[in-house]
């Protein structure tokens, strides 16, 4: 579980960094600032993401999207899929590449990466 660990507190700092790029992009009123806030974002919802696959036995992590994703269908619970879908389509695209994001939607979706990451910290723990 050490390596867990170490995924599950890199998402937290990357988690806080997003959080922090999102406050300077807000007060700047800055897409630049906002787009650098959705890739620290989904950066931590990866490695979140990591944290999970080892937790559920994964001994290799998938280095694609496509892989991480197929990885995520076959050991998430429907929740975390959902969550994890509803991130990547945010962050990742609308966020990152597609720029369409506004203020108010990426604070949803920051709290929805907050849950996600929450979650997985939980999974395990009895």
């Amino acid at each position: 579980m050490a390596e867990a660990r170490k995924h599950l507190e890199e998402a937290e700092k990357l988690f806080q960094k997003a959080f922090e790029e999102f406050e300077v992009a807000r007060e700047k009123n800055d897409s630049t600032h906002l787009r650098d806030a959705c890739a620290k974002g989904w950066l931590s919802a990866v490695e979140a993401t990591n944290a999970l696959l080892v937790k559920r036995g994964v001994r290799e992590l998938p280095r694609s999207e496509r892989g991480r994703r197929y990885m995520v269908f076959k050991h998430a619970d429907r929740e975390l899929r959902r969550l994890y879908l509803a991130i990547r389509d945010s962050l990742h695209i609308q966020g990152y590449y597609d720029g369409t994001l506004n203020f108010d939607e990426m604070s949803e979706y920051l709290n929805d990466l907050r849950v996600y990451i929450q979650k997985i910290k939980e999974i395990g723990k009895a």
